[in-house]
């Protein structure tokens, strides 16, 4: 093999090993901001659901604006409370079924 070639292939190999670094940096930094981002993930995924669904964002708003948002609150903490319930059910039986 040419020293040429040797060499090119020696900073090949201390490129890889230098992405490798890189990549194992930029992962940790990325973790910090993936928490922070969620929300506005969120938002965005909502925004692209109404744009797509224009019709049931209209009844849902109409139906809000008819029933009033208090009730609507009261239900969304009811439903909330029974998937809770549901869901420490569901871990309790896989416990017992283990």
């Amino acid at each position: 093999m040419s020293v040429r070639l040797r060499a090119i292939v020696e900073r090949r190999r201390m490129l890889v090993a230098r992405a490798g670094v890189e990549r194992g940096q930029l992962a940790a930094q990325a973790g910090c901001l993936r928490a922070s981002l969620a929300f506005t993930d969120l938002a965005w995924r909502g925004y692209r659901l109404a744009k797509s669904h224009p019709l049931a964002l209209a009844v849902t708003a109409a139906a809000l604006v008819a029933v009033g948002p208090g009730k609507w609150l009261r239900l969304g903490y009811r439903g909330g409370l029974i998937v809770l319930g549901v869901l420490r059910l569901v871990k309790t039986f896989k416990r017992l079924r283990s």
